[in-house]
Order: C-alpha cells, then structure tokens, then sequence
C-alpha cells in the first residue's frame, strides 16, 4: 500500500514505527561501538545532533518519549567519556605487558592512551619514548630521531629473538603490540641494518621454573591462567577484528588489546616448549608432561579454549615431541589423553571437530582466537568488497556472523562455579601472569638434541 493512499491514522503510526527503527539502530550502534565511539568527535557530535533531533519529534510525537531516556543516557555516557578521553590519557608501563602492570585487572587498551617505550640502536643503547598507542611508524621514527638528536632517515625494526629482522611500513599503526614475546623494536639506518643483532635479554631464561612450578596444582594454573585470559579478551574491542582483517593501517585504528591477546597464545606455548626443553632429568620431564596435559584438561574444562591450544601445540613442537625417550615413559593414561586433546585439534574439514565441540558449549568460553582470524581473513580475502560499486552484503553477513561468534562467548561473565574463584593464590596469579619464555625455535631444538641426542 502506497504511504499517500492510507488515512492520516495510518501515515502518523508509519511515521511513529520508523523513527522509533531509527532510534533502535543509533542506540544498538552506540553499544557496539562502547569507548571507541568516544575516541571519535564526529560520532560524538553526531550523537549530540541527533538526540536534539529525536527530542523535537517527542514533542510533536509523544509516543517516541520512552526511547530518549535511554537515548539520553548513552550521550551524557559519550559526551562525558569524550571529555574525559581528551584531558587525561593512561600512561602505560613500558612493553605493555612486562612487570608488575601484569599484576593488576586488564583494562581496555585506547588508541590515545600514551605508551613509554624503549627502541634500541644498533649499539643497544636505547631511548625511551612517550607516545600514544595508535601512533604510526613514521611518527615512531620522527620521535625516535628527535631524541637522538640526528635528522637521518631511520627504520623501525621489529627484530626477533633469532635475529629475523621486520622492517615496518612507514603507515604501519600500533607496532609494539606486534611483537612476539621476546621480539624488541630497534631504529636504524637502512646500511645498519645487518648489524643489528639481539639482546642479551632476548635469549630467555636458561633454567626452568621447575623448582616452584611442581609445587603448584595443576587445576590452579589452568584457573588463574583462564581468569588472565579471560580479562585480555573481555579487553578487545569487536571492531578491532574487523580492523584486523581490513588493515588497521587502512583506518588508521589500532588493534592493540586483539595483538595482546593473541600474543598470550604464543606465549602459553612457548612456555610449554621451554619448561620441556630446559629440563635435564628425564623423570621430571615426564612428571612435566603429566602436568601440562592435567593442564590442558583443566583449560578445557574451564572452556578456555585459547590456552587448551596453545598447551597442545607447545607439546606438539618438534623439539618436544621428538623427546621419544620421554614420551615412552609416560603412563598411557595420559598419553591417550593427550591423543583425544590432538583429535579435537584436527585442522581437517576445516576444524570440524573443534567447531562440532564449540556449538555444544554454553558461554562463557574463550575461542581458538588464530581460527576466528583466520576464518575472518579467508572471507576478506576470498571474497570482493564491492561488486558493481554495490556493497557485497554476502561478505558482510559472513563477517559478521564470526563477530556473532565472539560475542556470544563473551555473553556471560567469567565466574566458574569453583572453589578456586574465592582463594588468591598471589604466588599462582603471579607466575602464570609473568611466563619467562625462549621463542628462538633454533635454541629449543639444540636445547632438546642436548637433551636426547638423535640416535644413530
């Protein structure tokens, strides 16, 4: 039926269904996009502009009047927010997440909150600057040269533990959250660049943590590792996926609490490899393998399933799994165990088994966050964004249904029925907050021939 043919009842409640649409829409965008909207004037402003507008329609049409007191609510939030955001930004301890910053709750990371930040030189002398999080490498390097006193072109370097050097993109936003664990940044000129070599620091512990790792439970770990993993990825923003999977470079946005997070897996694994591998006695490794897949199975149990991962292919790792002498010795309790673990780790039919376990889960549940990447990634890149110069909206269905997925682990807070939830355990929350790694594959593969030479 035509807007103009029906009688004036009918045009003022299509009038009154549509604005009160509206109004729905801008609320339920304001809840998706949270603090990040305050980082934006315009989405403040527009937020402004528009609940004037909605409150001159309320008096021409009171029945939208019980929309804007909720409406009213999220713009005083943001407006606020905004101000706030503007006067006074987090600093930042230095690496993010080195020291005892660890040791407090995870807050959400903003693009404008400041970063103290070392970058070294080729000598490994380094400056300290203050920046905020979403700066971009050529303002690094701007920074960087400034404090050095010297005009010259410098690159930004993300050199690894192993010496790989990655020279980043000139708009490349948020690099120190890309690091890998033991991964440094360094700024030198483009003839420097094959003196650069690693840090003392870089190497990692060269003794395990045996000593005070035995001493702890198997179900505390998991616990205490699941209750700090739960609190990086209640911190990322589900926008920051989409930034991800775009290019955050491309909008300028940083993905730093999503880095964090996926960060943590490697350095859950890792730990695992380097635990295994700094361990002379071939009965306390044995003892280690039992721990880690009691380990394992806690995670699982908890539903977290991001460090579940993580344990298994840290045990999955050459330099671990070939420990035949090591691997003989355990009880085949366990070793069926950790086989089932590998079953539901399956990659084939694109990680049927690890899909079909996830459905039957009930929230709250902390993802495989390399899988919900990936399958972000492979729609990106698999299918146009525009066809026609129309939006694919095929693509964005596909997108959003794996943000869907997220945010459906995320619908119910952390807060297992266990008698773990109430006891501290500082020493535990410590230790699993603080894992001192090696993340040079070459170290641990010579660490582990020293271990079990290869038999002839």
């Amino acid at each position: 039926m035509a807007l103009d043919a029906g009688s004036e009842q009918e045009k003022l409640d299509y009038t009154l269904n549509n604005k009160r649409r509206v109004i729905r829409l801008v609320t339920q965008w304001a809840a998706v996009h949270g603090y990040q909207l305050q980082e934006e004037d315009a989405s403040v402003a527009f937020l402004q502009e528009f609940f004037m507008a909605a409150s001159d329609d309320a008096k021409a049409i009171p029945a939208i009047r019980d929309q804007l007191t909720e409406l009213g609510r999220i713009v005083k939030h943001n407006t606020e927010g905004a101000r706030v955001s503007q006067k006074k930004h987090k600093v930042l301890l230095r690496q993010f997440s080195m020291g005892n910053e660890k040791l407090h709750k995870r807050q959400p990371i903003k693009g404008n909150d400041e970063i103290l930040f070392k970058v070294y030189c080729c000598d490994h002398t380094y400056t300290t600057i203050r920046v905020p999080v979403a700066t971009s490498v050529t303002e690094v390097t701007g920074a960087v040269a400034d404090k050095l006193g010297s005009a010259e072109d410098l690159l930004l370097v993300n050199l690894s533990s192993a010496g790989e050097k990655l020279i980043f993109k000139p708009n490349d936003v948020s690099v120190f959250s890309t690091l890998s664990p033991n991964g440094r940044l360094f700024a030198c000129r483009r003839d420097q660049l094959d003196s650069l070599t690693p840090l003392p620091e870089q190497e990692g512990p060269s003794t395990g943590s045996l000593a005070s790792f035995e001493l702890i439970s198997s179900k505390d770990v998991a616990y205490h590792m699941t209750a700090y993993d739960w609190e990086l990825f209640h911190c990322v923003h589900e926008l920051e996926l989409l930034y991800h999977t775009f290019g955050r470079q491309n909008v300028k946005k940083t993905t730093v609490n999503l880095d964090l997070f996926l960060r943590r897996f490697n350095e859950i694994q890792f730990w695992v490899i380097s635990e295994v591998c700094l361990c002379s006695q071939l009965s306390k490794r044995v003892q280690l393998l039992k721990k880690f897949i009691k380990i394992a199975a806690h995670c699982k149990e908890y539903r977290n399933l991001n460090a579940f991962f993580a344990v298994i292919m840290g045990l999955s790792n050459p330099a671990v799994s070939r420990l035949s002498q090591t691997w003989e010795k355990l009880p085949s309790k366990f070793k069926k165990f950790y086989s089932e673990f590998e079953n539901l780790m399956d990659p084939s039919r694109n990680h049927r088994a690890y899909r079909l376990t996830v459905a039957k889960l009930e929230p709250p549940i902390i993802p495989f966050m390399p899988l919900l990447i990936k399958d972000m990634t492979f729609t990106h890149e698999g299918n146009r964004t525009f066809i026609d110069s129309l939006v694919n909206f095929e693509k964005m269905r596909m997108i959003a249904n794996t943000v869907k997925t997220m945010r459906h682990c995320r619908s119910q807070p952390f807060s297992p029925d266990s008698p773990l939830a109430s006891k501290t355990h500082p020493e535990v929350r410590t230790y699993v907050r603080q894992l001192n790694v090696i993340d040079n594959q070459r170290t641990l593969t010579q660490l582990s021939h020293e271990l079990e030479p290869r038999r002839s």
